[in-house]
Protein backbone atom coordinates (compact mmCIF):
# COMPACT_ATOMS: atom_id res chain seq x y z
CA UNK A 1 0.00 0.00 0.00
CA UNK A 2 1.51 3.79 -0.96
CA UNK A 3 2.27 5.89 1.87
CA UNK A 4 1.76 9.75 1.33
CA UNK A 5 5.31 11.41 0.63
CA UNK A 6 6.54 13.07 3.95
CA UNK A 7 6.37 16.44 4.49
CA UNK A 8 9.17 18.80 4.64
CA UNK A 9 10.07 22.56 5.02
CA UNK A 10 12.78 23.64 3.15
CA UNK A 11 14.12 27.21 1.76
CA UNK A 12 15.00 27.50 -1.42
CA UNK A 13 15.94 29.82 -4.23
CA UNK A 14 13.50 30.68 -7.25
CA UNK A 15 15.13 29.10 -9.55
CA UNK A 16 14.17 25.98 -7.57
CA UNK A 17 10.22 26.33 -7.28
CA UNK A 18 8.66 23.55 -8.99
CA UNK A 19 4.55 23.36 -9.95
CA UNK A 20 2.68 21.96 -6.78
CA UNK A 21 4.64 23.30 -4.36
CA UNK A 22 2.86 25.56 -1.58
CA UNK A 23 4.96 28.57 -0.55
CA UNK A 24 4.33 28.98 3.10
CA UNK A 25 6.34 32.56 4.01
CA UNK A 26 8.70 34.93 1.29
CA UNK A 27 12.42 35.18 2.85
CA UNK A 28 14.24 36.47 0.44
CA UNK A 29 14.00 40.26 -1.66
CA UNK A 30 15.08 42.08 -4.63
CA UNK A 31 15.92 46.03 -3.77
CA UNK A 32 12.61 47.31 -4.62
CA UNK A 33 11.44 45.93 -0.88
CA UNK A 34 15.01 46.31 1.02
CA UNK A 35 13.56 49.64 1.37
CA UNK A 36 10.15 49.38 0.11
CA UNK A 37 9.02 52.19 -2.34
CA UNK A 38 5.76 53.20 -2.38
CA UNK A 39 4.31 52.46 -5.48
CA UNK A 40 6.07 48.54 -4.17
CA UNK A 41 4.57 48.93 -0.56
CA UNK A 42 0.85 49.46 -1.78
CA UNK A 43 1.17 46.55 -4.43
CA UNK A 44 2.32 44.14 -1.19
CA UNK A 45 -0.57 45.46 1.46
CA UNK A 46 -3.22 44.90 -1.86
CA UNK A 47 -1.77 41.52 -2.12
CA UNK A 48 -0.30 39.83 1.24
CA UNK A 49 -3.97 40.54 2.86
CA UNK A 50 -3.63 38.69 6.25
CA UNK A 51 -0.16 37.79 5.96
CA UNK A 52 2.51 39.15 8.56
CA UNK A 53 5.82 41.40 7.98
CA UNK A 54 9.04 40.94 9.46
CA UNK A 55 11.52 43.73 9.02
CA UNK A 56 13.39 46.90 9.95
CA UNK A 57 12.07 50.45 10.40
CA UNK A 58 14.19 53.11 10.96
CA UNK A 59 16.80 50.58 11.72
CA UNK A 60 14.20 48.74 14.85
CA UNK A 61 13.02 46.04 14.17
CA UNK A 62 9.35 45.25 13.86
CA UNK A 63 6.96 42.41 12.94
CA UNK A 64 3.33 43.52 12.34
CA UNK A 65 0.29 43.10 9.73
CA UNK A 66 1.61 43.48 6.27
CA UNK A 67 -1.63 45.98 6.62
CA UNK A 68 0.95 48.40 8.29
CA UNK A 69 3.88 48.64 6.25
CA UNK A 70 5.11 51.99 4.96
CA UNK A 71 7.20 53.07 2.58
CA UNK A 72 11.00 53.27 3.64
CA UNK A 73 10.17 49.86 5.34
CA UNK A 74 12.91 47.15 4.97
CA UNK A 75 10.94 43.82 4.39
CA UNK A 76 13.12 40.53 5.88
CA UNK A 77 9.81 37.85 5.89
CA UNK A 78 6.39 37.67 4.94
CA UNK A 79 4.82 34.91 6.85
CA UNK A 80 1.34 33.53 7.79
CA UNK A 81 -0.09 33.76 4.29
CA UNK A 82 -3.46 32.71 4.21
CA UNK A 83 -4.11 29.59 2.53
CA UNK A 84 -7.29 31.15 0.52
CA UNK A 85 -4.73 33.17 -1.29
CA UNK A 86 -3.71 30.36 -3.82
CA UNK A 87 -2.76 32.98 -6.29
CA UNK A 88 0.72 33.70 -4.39
CA UNK A 89 1.38 30.52 -2.12
CA UNK A 90 0.29 27.40 -5.08
CA UNK A 91 3.13 27.34 -7.76
CA UNK A 92 2.16 27.51 -11.07
CA UNK A 93 4.08 28.27 -13.99
CA UNK A 94 2.30 31.39 -13.93
CA UNK A 95 3.30 32.43 -10.64
CA UNK A 96 7.02 31.50 -10.66
CA UNK A 97 7.02 33.84 -14.22
CA UNK A 98 5.22 36.49 -11.94
CA UNK A 99 7.72 36.46 -8.67
CA UNK A 100 10.86 36.06 -11.08
CA UNK A 101 9.84 39.56 -12.50
CA UNK A 102 9.11 41.23 -9.23
CA UNK A 103 12.17 40.26 -7.39
CA UNK A 104 11.13 37.90 -5.05
CA UNK A 105 14.21 35.87 -4.81
CA UNK A 106 13.87 33.05 -1.80
CA UNK A 107 10.93 31.08 -0.04
CA UNK A 108 10.04 29.42 2.57
CA UNK A 109 7.79 25.88 0.89
CA UNK A 110 6.33 22.64 2.05
CA UNK A 111 8.36 19.85 0.07
CA UNK A 112 8.47 16.62 -0.03
CA UNK A 113 11.52 14.31 0.52
CA UNK A 114 11.68 13.57 -3.12
CA UNK A 115 11.28 17.18 -3.90
CA UNK A 116 15.12 17.85 -1.81
CA UNK A 117 16.61 16.09 -4.02
CA UNK A 118 16.39 18.32 -6.50
CA UNK A 119 20.04 19.94 -5.11
CA UNK A 120 21.72 16.26 -5.91
CA UNK A 121 20.11 15.85 -8.74
CA UNK A 122 21.32 19.54 -10.28
CA UNK A 123 24.96 19.08 -9.10
CA UNK A 124 25.01 15.58 -10.70
CA UNK A 125 23.87 17.32 -14.08
CA UNK A 126 26.28 19.73 -13.82
CA UNK A 127 28.97 17.41 -13.51
CA UNK A 128 27.72 15.39 -16.44
CA UNK A 129 27.98 18.61 -18.16
CA UNK A 130 31.31 18.95 -17.68
CA UNK A 131 32.64 15.59 -18.32
CA UNK A 132 31.12 15.99 -22.22
CA UNK A 133 32.38 19.77 -22.33
CA UNK A 134 35.72 18.99 -21.90
CA UNK A 135 36.79 18.01 -25.12
CA UNK A 136 34.55 20.87 -26.40
CA UNK A 137 36.74 23.57 -24.78
CA UNK A 138 39.94 22.14 -25.85
CA UNK A 139 38.56 22.14 -29.50
CA UNK A 140 37.35 25.55 -29.56
CA UNK A 141 40.82 26.48 -28.14
CA UNK A 142 42.94 24.94 -30.82
CA UNK A 143 40.10 27.44 -32.66
CA UNK A 144 41.00 30.37 -31.64
CA UNK A 145 44.46 29.48 -31.89
CA UNK A 146 43.90 28.73 -35.40
CA UNK A 147 42.00 31.65 -36.17
CA UNK A 148 44.78 33.96 -34.67
CA UNK A 149 47.41 31.53 -36.62
CA UNK A 150 45.64 32.58 -40.10
CA UNK A 151 45.13 36.19 -39.30
CA UNK A 152 48.57 36.52 -38.83
CA UNK A 153 49.30 37.39 -42.54
CA UNK A 154 45.56 37.67 -43.95
CA UNK A 155 41.73 38.35 -42.89
CA UNK A 156 40.24 36.06 -40.59
CA UNK A 157 38.36 33.21 -40.68
CA UNK A 158 35.24 32.80 -38.10
CA UNK A 159 33.83 30.19 -38.87
CA UNK A 160 35.36 27.70 -37.15
CA UNK A 161 34.86 29.56 -34.04
CA UNK A 162 31.64 30.49 -34.65
CA UNK A 163 31.01 26.97 -34.82
CA UNK A 164 32.37 26.31 -31.23
CA UNK A 165 30.61 29.15 -30.11
CA UNK A 166 27.27 27.46 -31.34
CA UNK A 167 28.05 24.32 -29.19
CA UNK A 168 29.38 25.87 -26.05
CA UNK A 169 26.20 28.90 -25.85
CA UNK A 170 23.69 26.56 -24.26
CA UNK A 171 23.02 27.51 -20.29
CA UNK A 172 24.16 24.22 -18.78
CA UNK A 173 27.02 23.98 -20.93
CA UNK A 174 27.78 27.61 -19.99
CA UNK A 175 27.56 27.21 -16.57
CA UNK A 176 29.41 23.72 -16.14
CA UNK A 177 32.43 25.19 -18.41
CA UNK A 178 32.47 28.30 -15.81
CA UNK A 179 32.49 26.39 -13.06
CA UNK A 180 36.10 24.82 -14.82
CA UNK A 181 37.96 27.57 -15.28
CA UNK A 182 39.98 28.03 -12.23
CA UNK A 183 40.73 24.35 -12.51
CA UNK A 184 42.13 23.53 -15.16
CA UNK A 185 45.86 24.30 -17.17
CA UNK A 186 45.65 27.41 -19.03
CA UNK A 187 47.52 28.13 -22.04
CA UNK A 188 47.09 31.89 -21.50
CA UNK A 189 46.32 33.06 -24.89
CA UNK A 190 44.00 30.90 -26.18
CA UNK A 191 42.39 29.22 -23.39
CA UNK A 192 41.85 32.88 -22.27
CA UNK A 193 39.57 33.78 -25.16
CA UNK A 194 37.07 31.10 -24.70
CA UNK A 195 37.04 31.09 -21.09
CA UNK A 196 36.14 35.04 -21.32
CA UNK A 197 33.81 34.68 -23.57
CA UNK A 198 31.73 31.92 -21.76
CA UNK A 199 31.93 33.92 -18.26
CA UNK A 200 30.39 37.08 -20.31
CA UNK A 201 27.36 35.13 -22.27
CA UNK A 202 27.19 33.86 -18.04
CA UNK A 203 26.63 36.86 -16.59
CA UNK A 204 25.94 39.49 -19.41
CA UNK A 205 22.31 38.35 -19.90
CA UNK A 206 21.29 38.31 -15.99
CA UNK A 207 23.23 41.60 -16.14
CA UNK A 208 21.13 43.10 -18.73
CA UNK A 209 17.15 42.22 -17.48
CA UNK A 210 18.50 43.34 -13.65
CA UNK A 211 19.58 47.20 -15.39
CA UNK A 212 16.81 46.62 -17.80
CA UNK A 213 18.58 47.09 -20.89
CA UNK A 214 17.98 46.53 -24.07
CA UNK A 215 20.58 43.76 -25.21
CA UNK A 216 22.99 44.82 -28.25
CA UNK A 217 23.43 41.76 -29.72
CA UNK A 218 21.24 39.98 -31.72
CA UNK A 219 21.11 36.55 -30.02
CA UNK A 220 23.08 34.62 -27.23
CA UNK A 221 25.66 33.21 -29.60
CA UNK A 222 26.60 36.71 -30.34
CA UNK A 223 27.63 37.94 -27.46
CA UNK A 224 29.57 35.19 -26.48
CA UNK A 225 31.63 35.54 -30.36
CA UNK A 226 32.13 38.97 -29.45
CA UNK A 227 33.45 37.99 -26.01
CA UNK A 228 35.84 35.72 -27.81
CA UNK A 229 37.15 37.53 -30.41
CA UNK A 230 38.43 40.70 -27.63
CA UNK A 231 41.57 39.62 -27.86
CA UNK A 232 41.89 38.81 -31.91
CA UNK A 233 44.43 42.01 -32.04
CA UNK A 234 47.03 39.79 -30.68
CA UNK A 235 47.25 37.60 -34.03
CA UNK A 236 49.40 41.05 -35.27
CA UNK A 237 51.52 40.54 -32.26
CA UNK A 238 54.43 38.58 -32.71
CA UNK A 239 54.33 35.18 -31.32
CA UNK A 240 57.58 34.82 -29.39
CA UNK A 241 56.10 37.58 -27.74
CA UNK A 242 52.20 36.07 -26.60
CA UNK A 243 54.17 32.55 -25.46
CA UNK A 244 57.16 33.60 -23.77
CA UNK A 245 57.29 32.60 -19.98
CA UNK A 246 59.05 36.08 -19.19
CA UNK A 247 57.08 38.77 -16.93
CA UNK A 248 57.18 41.77 -19.29
CA UNK A 249 58.02 45.00 -17.60
CA UNK A 250 55.68 47.82 -18.02
CA UNK A 251 57.89 49.75 -19.88
CA UNK A 252 59.35 47.42 -21.96
CA UNK A 253 59.44 46.97 -25.54
CA UNK A 254 56.97 44.01 -25.27
CA UNK A 255 54.65 45.38 -23.43
CA UNK A 256 54.50 48.34 -25.84
CA UNK A 257 54.30 46.05 -28.68
CA UNK A 258 51.24 44.39 -26.66
CA UNK A 259 49.45 47.37 -26.15
CA UNK A 260 48.64 48.40 -29.67
CA UNK A 261 46.37 44.52 -29.69
CA UNK A 262 43.20 46.38 -29.04
CA UNK A 263 43.42 48.59 -32.26
CA UNK A 264 45.20 46.31 -34.13
CA UNK A 265 42.04 44.08 -32.82
CA UNK A 266 39.83 46.44 -33.80
CA UNK A 267 40.75 47.32 -37.08
CA UNK A 268 40.60 43.64 -38.33
CA UNK A 269 37.07 43.20 -37.43
CA UNK A 270 36.02 46.47 -38.61
CA UNK A 271 37.65 45.09 -41.83
CA UNK A 272 35.78 41.82 -41.84
CA UNK A 273 32.42 43.38 -41.78
CA UNK A 274 31.64 42.88 -37.63
CA UNK A 275 29.01 44.56 -35.42
CA UNK A 276 30.04 47.93 -34.11
CA UNK A 277 29.72 46.61 -30.22
CA UNK A 278 31.86 43.86 -31.71
CA UNK A 279 34.70 46.40 -32.64
CA UNK A 280 34.16 48.21 -29.35
CA UNK A 281 34.53 45.83 -27.03
CA UNK A 282 37.73 44.79 -29.22
CA UNK A 283 38.94 48.20 -29.11
CA UNK A 284 38.46 49.43 -25.63
CA UNK A 285 38.08 46.18 -23.25
CA UNK A 286 41.26 47.99 -21.20
CA UNK A 287 40.02 51.30 -20.64
CA UNK A 288 40.19 51.63 -16.60
CA UNK A 289 37.53 54.44 -14.63
CA UNK A 290 40.48 55.55 -13.84
CA UNK A 291 41.92 56.08 -17.32
CA UNK A 292 45.48 57.45 -15.85
CA UNK A 293 46.39 54.33 -14.76
CA UNK A 294 49.20 53.04 -16.67
CA UNK A 295 46.75 49.69 -17.27
CA UNK A 296 44.20 51.52 -19.24
CA UNK A 297 44.70 52.40 -22.94
CA UNK A 298 44.35 53.33 -25.82
CA UNK A 299 44.98 56.59 -24.17
CA UNK A 300 41.99 59.38 -23.88
CA UNK A 301 39.70 57.26 -23.76
CA UNK A 302 37.32 56.90 -20.69
CA UNK A 303 34.47 54.46 -19.59
CA UNK A 304 31.82 56.71 -20.52
CA UNK A 305 33.05 57.26 -23.57
CA UNK A 306 32.14 53.08 -24.55
CA UNK A 307 30.08 51.07 -24.60
CA UNK A 308 28.03 49.10 -21.35
CA UNK A 309 29.14 46.16 -22.94
CA UNK A 310 32.71 46.88 -22.94
CA UNK A 311 32.57 48.05 -19.64
CA UNK A 312 31.53 44.09 -18.52
CA UNK A 313 34.07 42.73 -20.56
CA UNK A 314 36.86 44.58 -19.04
CA UNK A 315 35.67 43.07 -15.60
CA UNK A 316 35.05 39.76 -17.04
CA UNK A 317 39.41 39.93 -18.77
CA UNK A 318 40.51 40.99 -15.41
CA UNK A 319 38.44 37.94 -13.22
CA UNK A 320 39.71 35.52 -15.49
CA UNK A 321 43.05 36.95 -16.04
CA UNK A 322 43.16 36.21 -12.27
CA UNK A 323 41.98 33.10 -11.94
CA UNK A 324 43.88 31.12 -14.54
CA UNK A 325 47.30 30.69 -14.05
CA UNK A 326 50.08 32.06 -16.45
CA UNK A 327 53.38 31.27 -16.82
CA UNK A 328 55.04 33.51 -14.85
CA UNK A 329 52.54 33.26 -12.21
CA UNK A 330 50.50 31.38 -10.21
CA UNK A 331 46.75 31.34 -10.23
CA UNK A 332 44.38 33.10 -7.52
CA UNK A 333 41.60 31.36 -5.78
CA UNK A 334 37.76 32.38 -7.26
CA UNK A 335 37.43 33.69 -3.86
CA UNK A 336 40.32 35.85 -3.60
CA UNK A 337 39.90 37.35 -6.80
CA UNK A 338 36.55 38.64 -5.97
CA UNK A 339 37.29 39.88 -2.83
CA UNK A 340 40.53 41.71 -4.85
CA UNK A 341 37.81 42.92 -7.43
CA UNK A 342 35.99 44.30 -4.42
CA UNK A 343 38.55 46.58 -3.47
CA UNK A 344 39.11 48.07 -6.53
CA UNK A 345 35.58 48.86 -7.26
CA UNK A 346 35.07 52.03 -7.77
CA UNK A 347 38.51 52.95 -9.25
CA UNK A 348 38.98 50.56 -12.10
CA UNK A 349 35.63 49.47 -12.72
CA UNK A 350 32.37 51.03 -12.36
CA UNK A 351 30.85 50.17 -8.69
CA UNK A 352 27.06 49.19 -10.09
CA UNK A 353 28.40 46.97 -12.69
CA UNK A 354 30.42 45.26 -9.70
CA UNK A 355 27.92 44.66 -7.90
CA UNK A 356 25.58 43.07 -10.47
CA UNK A 357 28.39 40.71 -11.15
CA UNK A 358 29.46 39.87 -8.13
CA UNK A 359 25.41 38.68 -7.51
CA UNK A 360 25.60 36.29 -10.89
CA UNK A 361 28.97 34.81 -9.60
CA UNK A 362 28.73 34.98 -6.14
CA UNK A 363 31.47 35.53 -3.15
CA UNK A 364 32.19 32.10 -3.87
CA UNK A 365 32.24 31.36 -7.50
CA UNK A 366 31.16 27.53 -8.81
CA UNK A 367 33.97 24.98 -8.17
CA UNK A 368 35.97 27.06 -5.63
CA UNK A 369 37.38 24.93 -2.71
CA UNK A 370 36.69 25.70 0.74
CA UNK A 371 37.39 24.90 4.19
CA UNK A 372 34.51 24.18 6.55
CA UNK A 373 34.44 25.63 10.23
CA UNK A 374 34.67 21.70 11.30
CA UNK A 375 38.12 21.49 9.13
CA UNK A 376 36.61 19.54 6.15
CA UNK A 377 37.03 20.75 3.01
CA UNK A 378 34.46 21.18 0.28
CA UNK A 379 33.76 22.24 -3.43
CA UNK A 380 31.02 25.09 -4.26
CA UNK A 381 28.07 23.67 -6.41
CA UNK A 382 25.78 26.69 -6.96
CA UNK A 383 25.52 30.65 -6.62
CA UNK A 384 23.25 31.33 -3.76
CA UNK A 385 20.68 33.94 -4.33
CA UNK A 386 19.88 36.09 -1.14
CA UNK A 387 23.04 34.98 1.38
CA UNK A 388 26.10 34.89 -1.05
CA UNK A 389 27.95 33.87 2.16
CA UNK A 390 25.57 30.01 2.10
CA UNK A 391 26.44 28.30 -0.60
CA UNK A 392 25.75 24.43 -1.13
CA UNK A 393 29.05 22.80 -1.17
CA UNK A 394 29.98 18.75 -1.86
CA UNK A 395 31.93 17.68 0.97
CA UNK A 396 35.57 16.30 -0.62
CA UNK A 397 37.67 15.70 2.48
CA UNK A 398 36.39 15.24 5.77
CA UNK A 399 37.33 17.28 9.21
CA UNK A 400 39.93 13.97 9.91
CA UNK A 401 41.73 14.89 6.60
CA UNK A 402 39.99 11.48 4.93
CA UNK A 403 39.50 12.24 0.90
CA UNK A 404 35.62 10.97 0.93
CA UNK A 405 34.14 8.51 -2.23
CA UNK A 406 30.74 9.92 -1.65
CA UNK A 407 30.33 13.38 -1.48
CA UNK A 408 27.50 15.16 0.78
CA UNK A 409 25.87 17.87 -0.79
CA UNK A 410 25.17 20.78 2.08
CA UNK A 411 23.14 23.55 1.58
CA UNK A 412 24.68 26.36 4.41
CA UNK A 413 21.34 28.02 3.89
CA UNK A 414 19.15 26.24 5.27
CA UNK A 415 19.72 26.43 9.09
CA UNK A 416 23.34 24.30 9.37
CA UNK A 417 26.06 25.43 11.70
CA UNK A 418 28.23 24.46 9.40
CA UNK A 419 29.88 27.82 7.85
CA UNK A 420 32.85 28.45 5.31
CA UNK A 421 36.11 29.47 7.35
CA UNK A 422 38.21 30.38 4.42
CA UNK A 423 38.91 29.30 1.03
CA UNK A 424 41.95 27.14 -0.25
CA UNK A 425 43.76 27.03 -3.72
CA UNK A 426 42.44 23.52 -4.99
CA UNK A 427 45.85 23.05 -7.05
CA UNK A 428 47.50 23.39 -3.53
CA UNK A 429 45.44 20.45 -1.58
CA UNK A 430 44.96 18.27 -4.83
CA UNK A 431 47.74 19.33 -7.38
CA UNK A 432 47.40 18.99 -10.80
CA UNK A 433 44.19 16.29 -10.20
CA UNK A 434 42.60 19.54 -8.98
CA UNK A 435 39.87 19.21 -12.11
CA UNK A 436 39.20 15.63 -11.56
CA UNK A 437 38.26 15.54 -8.25
CA UNK A 438 35.69 17.80 -9.71
CA UNK A 439 34.60 16.25 -12.43
CA UNK A 440 34.60 12.87 -10.39
CA UNK A 441 32.18 14.28 -7.36
CA UNK A 442 29.81 11.66 -6.40
CA UNK A 443 27.14 14.01 -4.80
CA UNK A 444 24.42 12.24 -2.09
Amino acid sequence: MATDPQIEHAEIPVQDLKVGMTITAYTGFGSKYTPLDEETCDWVKHNFRGATAKGTRSGTAFQESVANLLPGDNIQKISAISPTHKNICQVTDGLIEELQKRYFLRFQVQTTIDDQATGVEKASRMLETIKESINLCQNATVAVESLLDGARDSAPNFEDVKDYVSQLSSDETIQAVSAIISLKENDYVYAHCVDVGVIFQQVYFPIVKKQDRESAFKDTQEAMLAAFLHDIGKARIPKEILTSRKRFGSDGLEMQEIRKHPSLGADLLSKAGMPEVIVNMAHYHHVKLDETMTSSYPEGITQQDILFETRLLSLVDTYQALVSGRNYKKSWTPPAVMRYLDAIAGVEFDLDLWTDFQEVMGYYPIGSLVQLNDASLAFVINVPQVDLLKPQVAVVVDANGQQLEENRLIDLADGSELMIQKDRDSFDVFKDNALEKFMNLKIV
